[in-house]
């Protein structure tokens, strides 16, 4: 090899290390990462692909000292594992040897117990620190008996979303990663008005991420009108600005669901049809969408919870509005109006009545 080919070489291998440094060298502010993957015994095959996933594309290239990291492995329980603040290069290679160690050798899959966990560790920390959230399961929800999250089907209990909901605001980005075809991943993904994409059974470090599309990437919501208006019909606009940042595309945002929850009407979804929306990179967006209300007697309080659809989301996804009815004349109103424009018709033909009895007792005898 001669020395221009070796220098090439180098010059090469130096490009490919400041490229892959790039995101952890240019960020300052420090965040949050949660990660929750299965390691139940399904995940066998995927296991290794994961960790390396994780090892190669946000310890080396993501996190940086003073970020927060949560590690959450879960199959029918959640083991113990790294939750802290990171120091120094060492913290990283500590965590680097407990992922290396971790095996899908754990029976059943309990998400809600996993998302219980997330939630018991995030009480502490900054509110105003940028979360993120990366949640990659190959199973479906199948918690043990024992567990409050169990269900003789496999479906979502009233616990579980609970649990999802108090999650939706804390106003984190959340991806949700499905692997396989028989899964509950984008089930998951909605119940948490999260992001999500998926790959097949046989994946790789790098197929895991071409498909999550820039990990730090975020839309924020930072403005929704805090009162809805509905006019007779039942219809209104709900108006929201959303920032886009740290991405170097237009980002498609599908919204499919929007669902209303209060203590007035059951669960509805009160978005009128799918709606996609182009956000544009570092700008903020305005978006006006038209929803549909049954209108009430009252004004009463209510959640509103976005569902997306796609690897798109935008947080917090659920926000307290107040639901205020503009309502019309009620129909006793138009009955009083009836009564005294009656009433004072009545009372001037009896004014002209006795006016003209009273010009006839004393009108001339002209017979005299």
């Amino acid at each position: 090899m001669n020395k221009k080919a070796i220098f090439i070489f180098f010059l090469c291998f130096f490009s490919l290390f400041s490229i892959l440094s790039l995101n952890a060298d240019q960020r300052i502010d420090n965040i949050e990462i949660y990660l929750v993957f299965d390691k139940s015994l399904s995940m066998v095959e995927e296991i290794d692909s994961v960790k390396n996933y994780v090892i190669e594309n946000i310890l080396d290239r993501i996190v940086i000292e003073g970020d927060y990291f949560l590690l959450i492995p879960f199959y029918g329980t959640t083991d113990d594992s790294f939750n802290g603040y990171i120091s120094s290069n060492t913290t990283i290679s500590n965590i680097r040897n407990q992922i290396q160690l971790l095996e899908a050798d754990g029976r059943y899959t309990d998400i809600g117990n996993a998302l219980n966990t997330l939630k018991k560790n995030i009480k502490s920390n900054n509110d105003k620190t940028r979360k993120y959230m990366l949640l990659i399961t190959d199973g479906k929800q199948e918690a043990p008996p024992d567990s409050p999250y169990y269900s003789p089907d496999g479906s979502f209990n009233h616990e579980f979303l609970k649990n999802t909901k108090e999650i939706q605001k804390q106003g984190w980005k959340i991806i949700v990663l499905g692997i396989g075809n028989e899964t509950d991943a984008e089930k998951i993904a909605k119940e948490l008005s999260a992001g999500y994409t998926s790959v097949s059974n046989s994946t790789s470090s790098q197929v895991i991420d071409d498909k999550i599309d820039n990990f730090l990437g975020r839309l924020d919501l930072i403005d929704i009108n805090e009162q809805i208006t509905l006019n007779k019909e039942g219809n209104a606009t709900i108006n929201l600005e959303i920032e886009s940042t740290d991405y170097e595309e237009i980002r498609e945002l599908k919204i499919i669901a929007i669902k209303l929850v209060s203590e007035t009407l059951p669960i509805i979804n009160i978005l009128d049809k799918s709606t996609i929306f182009k956000i544009e990179n570092d700008k903020v967006t305005k978006l006006s969408i038209p929803v549909s209300i049954p209108v009430t007697e009252e004004d009463y309080p209510a959640e509103i919870i976005f569902v997306f659809e796609g690897e798109n989301s935008f947080s917090p996804a659920v926000h307290t509005v107040n639901i205020k009815s503009k309502k019309g004349i009620p129909f006793y109103f138009y009955i009083i109006i009836i009564a005294i424009v009656l009433s004072i018709f009545i009372y001037y033909i009896f004014i002209i009545i006795q006016r003209k009895k009273m010009e006839d007792e004393y009108k001339p005898d002209e017979s005299i």
